[in-house]
């Protein structure tokens, strides 16, 4: 299988909750996820969720490698507090989808990861959020909470989860 495709939730009741098997089926499959949204139709444009992390650095060269993406306009975004370290990182991942023919462009965004994503989102009108997904253990998040989780019951846009252990 090259890629799972699954609704948000079994039934459609509220845009805030999340079928109760996502979470384990993303935890379980190494494959590429897409969770679609209600009325789901082909992405033209995307929104890549970046923190320079390993995880995020593999999606990144799997976003230039792909065929899937090839061709959809980026919005490349960080959320974190402005720093020259954070430019860095910004440029050097435009560089890189810069080189695999992909158009788009980085943003430094400050706030909560999770409502200036879907927020960033929406208002650059992009209709799919592309991340690496549940990077850490669910110790970790019992204790901080996941981003991943957070951005499944926010947002109203389709997600392409990328998950690397």
């Amino acid at each position: 299988m090259r890629m799972l495709n699954m609704g948000k939730q079994g039934t459609a009741h509220a845009h805030d909750l999340i079928g109760s098997n996502i979470e384990n089926v993303i935890r379980t499959l190494p494959n590429p996820i897409m969770v679609v949204q209600l009325g789901f139709q082909a992405p033209s444009r995307f929104l890549f969720a970046y923190d320079a992390s390993p995880t995020a650095k593999k999606v990144l060269v799997l976003i230039a490698s792909s065929p899937l993406l090839n061709g959809l306009e980026y919005d490349l975004v960080i959320v974190g507090e402005p720093s020259d370290e954070h430019e860095r990182q910004l440029a050097q991942a435009k560089q890189v989808l810069k080189s695999a023919g992909t158009m788009g462009e980085a943003k430094l965004l400050q706030g909560e990861v999770v409502p200036v994503i879907c927020q960033h989102a929406v208002e650059v009108e992009c209709d799919l959020i592309v991340m690496g997904a549940y990077a850490h253990s669910r110790i970790r998040q019992f204790i901080v909470g996941s981003t991943t989780t957070g951005i499944l019951k926010t947002t109203r846009t389709s997600m392409l989860l990328l998950r690397y252990n």
